[in-house]
């Protein structure tokens, strides 16, 4: 009876441990991690095209959702998604307006300093590729 009692209780505290973790994680990647692609076919139900695969699935649905109650959600789940882009593109107008001269300055020191890096690790590599051929050179010439 013991053993039973505390396989269920260590069962009920993995299964709860995972249910915080899981959620945790949850929330964290929709605040933090949401790039473009990920984002819109979350956020933007109606990306994805019908909503059902067949007539069996649809013939499933309760009556509302073949009258548009569920086209209506979708719908709704679609403005959301708008203003959040729209949110979006006032916050760059913004951000432009205020330090658009700022940000320029800021982008052409990145784009010098990577062009800069990748001069320098072409001069990098036609060295080791002038070494290699030398090394080659010697191991393929005649011994002296």
């Amino acid at each position: 009876m013991v053993g039973k009692c505390k396989s269920l209780v260590i069962f009920i505290a993995v299964v709860g441990i995972t249910c915080i973790v899981l959620n945790f994680a949850g929330i964290d990647t929709q605040v933090y991690a949401q790039d473009a692609t990920n984002a819109k076919s979350r956020e933007c139900p109606l990306d994805k095209g019908g909503e059902c695969s067949s007539d069996k699935d649809c013939s499933k649905k309760p009556k509302c959702d073949k009258g548009g109650c569920h086209n209506i959600d979708k719908m709704m789940d679609l403005t959301r998604c708008a203003k959040k882009e729209l949110l979006k593109e006032k916050i760059k107008a913004n951000l432009e307006k205020k330090m658009g001269t700022k940000l320029d300055k800021i982008a052409d020191l990145l784009v010098d300093a990577m062009l800069n890096e990748y001069r320098a690790s072409m001069g990098c590599k036609t060295q080791k590729a002038a070494l290699e051929n030398n090394i080659r050179e010697v191991f393929s010439g005649e011994d002296e």
